[in-house]
């Protein structure tokens, strides 16, 4: 009868793919007999074991990684979301002030009376911007609001999905991960 290096036969099995400690013997040229079966008792124990594991692993890592991205995508609405919020303090601070824009043409025209027609035309510009303070503007006072309360919903919307929807949507993502190994 040879001798085989039980120790290293089961690693060897647990490591693999096979899916039955009778295909592996067979496949190695191990018959089964009493001593053997002695040998090989509890591999199957230790490849579920092992499997479990592997198992455990991937859905800790899928879940991290779900995490990560999910907390990077708060992280970047809350910036949007900041940004927007001061923009909307600075149009505030604008809602009683108007731009004026008062603009000026004169035309100059030098008339040519032996001939009966114009000579020259020259046509000037003046264009004067000023700001100046009215009653409020009710269309972006409304306009206002309306970012604010769009702002209000973007924030509370990223806060208000509960543990228990998140668990779920990463057992389903683990789920297909599992079923494409």
């Amino acid at each position: 009868m040879a001798k085989y290096d039980w120790k290293q036969l089961e690693k060897e099995y647990i490591l693999s793919d096979y899916k039955s400690v009778s295909s592996f013997l067979k496949d190695k040229g191990i018959k089964r007999n009493g001593s053997v079966q002695q040998a090989v008792k509890g591999w199957n124990e230790k490849k579920v074991q092992k499997e479990f594991k592997k198992g455990s692993k991937t859905i800790e890592k899928v879940i991290e990684k779900e995490s990560e991205k999910e907390a990077q995508q708060i992280a970047d609405i809350k910036s949007i979301a900041n940004d927007l919020a001061l923009n909307i303090i600075k149009a505030n601070l604008q809602l009683e002030t108007y731009i004026v824009k008062k603009k000026k043409k004169t035309k100059t025209v030098k008339y040519d009376y032996k001939v009966g027609k114009p000579q020259e035309e020259t046509t000037t510009e003046n264009e004067e911007i000023e700001t100046m303070d009215g009653i409020v503007d009710r269309q972006g006072l409304k306009m206002l609001a309306s970012a604010l309360k769009d702002l209000n919903d973007i924030l509370n919307k990223s806060e208000a999905e509960s543990k228990e929807d998140k668990i779920n949507k990463y057992l389903s993502a683990l789920e297909g991960v599992i079923k494409n190994d």
